[in-house]
């Protein structure tokens, strides 16, 4: 495969990767976003279709691509070669990757109304986001939902810290907690320290879930939203040994998320015994 080498800085597809990789709203205008990475580029055309344009660092100055950029270029509507050191301007990473691709986000569904979901109440960090997605599609979560005050999901920050998990469930942004939780046929669960607004809490070891658990996880800084609070049927308290007074959200979600999905496998085995 040959490859056009593009060098100058005044080219219009540098300027497109200049201006989506340095701006959060250009990316929200277009409905687009960055992938830095030939793993996330791959997750990406495994599970949602082709990339827009990809663009491989002209390393060796050859124009000779390895089996896994020749496939991807394969999977792009466009594909070019980019001098090294205009290439590295352009990248968001210290040790640039090699590769970067533009693609389109995909399109948010309906909102989940059973099922296994978890609620992100103004979480701001973009690595606690993007683990936090990370972490919800190895336990099997059906949708993430993120509220207005969230991290943006698309951000090159958030999309490096899930490694793909974005492509692997479902991810629905600026939803109204609120409605959309007293929506859901089924248990809504937050992680609280106490007893708070009239919700009950419970120890988590203590907790039993169901197959349609939704779990809300909130900013560490101010806590739940109390508009949040109406709409959950309980309360988990993650115990902790004398002193310590809290978890980091992407930790605490780990926890939560796994034991969520601990007791599904385990009534899913106890059917498939019966």
């Amino acid at each position: 495969m040959t490859l056009k080498t593009i060098s100058s800085r005044d080219n219009p597809l540098v300027k497109r990767f200049a201006a989506l990789s340095r701006s959060a709203p250009a990316r929200k205008r277009d409905g687009m976003c960055l992938l830095e990475g030939e793993h996330l580029a791959q997750s990406y055309v495994e599970r949602v279709g082709k990339l827009e344009i990809i663009a491989i660092r002209d390393g060796g100055g050859t124009g000779a691509l390895t089996p896994g950029q020749a496939e991807l270029a394969q999977r792009s509507r466009e594909a070019v070669l980019v001098a090294p050191a205009l290439f590295d301007s352009l990248s968001t990473l210290v040790s640039p990757t090699g590769m970067f691709a533009v693609a389109t986000v995909p399109a948010p569904p309906a909102l989940a109304t059973t099922g296994f979901v978890l609620a992100l109440d103004e979480v701001q960090d973009p690595g606690n986001v993007g683990t936090l997605i990370r972490t919800a599609a190895a336990a099997g979560v059906a949708q993430v939902w993120l509220s207005q005050g969230c991290a943006f999901a698309w951000s090159v920050k958030t999309l490096r810290a899930s490694q793909g998990a974005h492509f692997h469930t479902q991810v629905l942004e600026d939803v109204g907690l609120p409605a959309a939780l007293a929506a859901f046929k089924g248990e809504r669960w937050a992680t609280l320290p106490r007893d708070i607004g009239g919700v009950k809490t419970v120890s988590l070891f203590d907790a039993r879930f169901s197959k349609n658990s939704a779990l809300v996880l909130s900013n560490e800084g101010h806590g739940l939203s109390p508009v949040v609070l109406p709409a959950l049927t309980g309360g988990l308290r993650i115990p902790m040994a004398a002193g310590v007074e809290s978890l980091n959200v992407a930790t605490a979600g780990a926890i939560v998320l796994y034991s969520i999905f601990g007791q599904q496998l385990s009534v899913q085995k106890a059917i498939a015994y019966w």
